[in-house]
């Protein structure tokens, strides 16, 4: 959370002095603008979390380093203790020791990634928990409850609440939150703990912050995994995600997806679809025989639908290694480039054929 408009709080609190315990408190306000300046600056962060919504009770150590990357090791229930979740911003890993088993998703299907019983999705976001609450502390007006002593450390007890809702409780069931409750560390400025409630009183989560450390320079190894031997690795199941789909040559090139400049004689374009950092798929026809050319994100863990057989080596005009494939009527030539992996199938082309239309393909200028 880097992005949030607090000039006005931190005026207020700029002009005050220390945050240490003293007789008259700052204000609500000057605690809230520090709190949230402190999250702005935190370019990393851990603590213990124990986290109880409803019936449901998990404790995790929490790792999070901008951008994007955070680990999750978990304490508690029994039945999850050892399960780690490490992403580095573009892969995501759930590995449980005690069945050997990794599940593993890529790129812009992680948001669309779920959990199956007994696993609780929903304990990920604690990662998101002290944006959370800098987000409402910003933007609504906070109310000061006094202080309390937390594990030996002064805290700070702000409420804020509303007619309407705040946002929704990162929960199973999303519940709207009416009203927040938050322990922040009169000296360090982190939080401690916070409450959720809904607009009947009732409490839908709370959190206990132990140990909370901020900017200590956590090593990049620590968001990666790589799995042990014997491991089982299976993709993570996602829901679906809606591409743009392309019924025609200008909707392809206002998504500016990449497009060969040549193709065989006769051939036009008929379809395609694209999901923007994920695959492009283009579907060119002569009327009777089609030409499609595939740009997916590599995925190690993901079996590519390939032509079947044993491949030749092709070099692209650039110097780029490709492989051709013929079998059963239709021809093939696939190629990686970066992160992404490339196909090009057709109806008995040729090699020479299929080599001159991947050279040509290039990304479509996105008009202004």
């Amino acid at each position: 959370m880097k992005h949030l408009t607090i000039s006005l709080l931190l005026a207020l609190a700029c002009t005050a002095g220390c945050l240490g315990a003293a007789a008259d408190p700052p204000p609500a306000d000057e605690i809230a603008a520090r709190f949230v300046a402190a999250e702005e600056q935190a370019m990393d962060f851990s603590a213990t979390v124990s986290v109880a919504a409803g019936s449901e009770n998990v404790t995790a150590r929490l790792f999070r380093k901008d951008p994007g990357c955070y680990r999750l090791e978990y304490l508690e229930p029994a039945d999850l203790a050892g399960t780690v979740v490490v992403s580095n911003g573009t892969r995501k890993w759930r590995y449980d020791p005690a069945t050997q088993t990794a599940l593993t998703v890529a790129g812009p299907y992680m948001n669309a990634a779920f959990s199956e019983p007994p696993y609780p999705g929903w304990a990920e976001g604690v990662r998101g928990y002290t944006e959370t609450v800098a987000e409402s502390l910003a933007e609504e007006n906070a109310s000061y409850r006094g202080t309390e002593i937390v594990d030996g450390r002064t805290a700070y007890l702000l409420e804020v609440a509303g007619d309407s809702k705040l946002f929704e409780a990162p929960t199973r069931y999303r519940e709207a939150v009416h009203r927040l409750k938050v322990r922040i560390d009169a000296e360090t400025r982190l939080l401690l703990g916070l409450e959720m409630y809904g607009n009947q009183g009732n409490l839908i989560l709370a959190a206990d912050y132990t140990d909370p450390l901020a900017n200590t320079g956590l090593p990049d190894d620590l968001f990666a995994f790589d799995p042990p031997a014997g491991v089982e690795v299976r993709p993570m199941p996602t829901a679906a995600i809606t591409p743009l789909f392309l019924w025609d040559i200008e909707d392809a090139r206002r998504s500016g997806v990449e497009m060969p400049s040549s193709l065989p004689g006769g051939y036009v374009f008929r379809e395609g679809a694209h999901l923007p950092g994920a695959y492009t798929i283009l579907r060119f026809t002569d009327g009777s025989n089609d030409l499609e050319i595939v740009k997916r994100l590599h995925d190690p863990y993901r079996e590519e639908r390939a032509l079947p057989g044993t491949p030749e080596a092709v070099l692209l005009s650039d110097g780029r290694e490709a492989e051709y494939v013929s079998a059963g009527g239709k021809d093939q030539l696939r190629w990686r480039d970066g992160e992404y992996f490339y196909q090009v199938t057709g109806d008995m082309f040729g090699k020479t054929e299929l080599v001159r239309v991947a050279d040509s393909v290039e990304a479509a200028p996105v008009p202004a």
